[in-house]
């Protein structure tokens, strides 16, 4: 199902102008810059929660027990030198 959205002129020259630099289509140009904010979100997220965890010593130092727990309880298959 096609939705139709309002988009300045500005957004509609930068959208054209990549699809003449890129050979791809307007719909492809708008889809991979949404997953490419998407991807930027999500870490951007990711990374606030870290650092809020980092800042909690308690909280971190749990986080640090159960990564030296859990390091190496998958075995996968490949030798240490």
């Amino acid at each position: 199902m096609a939705i139709t959205a309002r988009i300045s002129p500005l957004s509609g020259d930068i959208i054209q102008d990549m699809s003449t630099i890129t050979g791809k289509s307007k719909i492809l140009i708008i889809e991979e810059a949404l997953e490419a904010y998407r991807f930027k979100e999500r870490m951007r997220l990711f990374n606030e929660s870290y650092q809020k965890l980092a800042s909690n010593k308690e909280a971190w130092h749990q986080e640090l027990e159960e990564r030296d727990e859990l390091e190496g309880t998958l075995s996968d298959g490949l030798i240490e030198e």
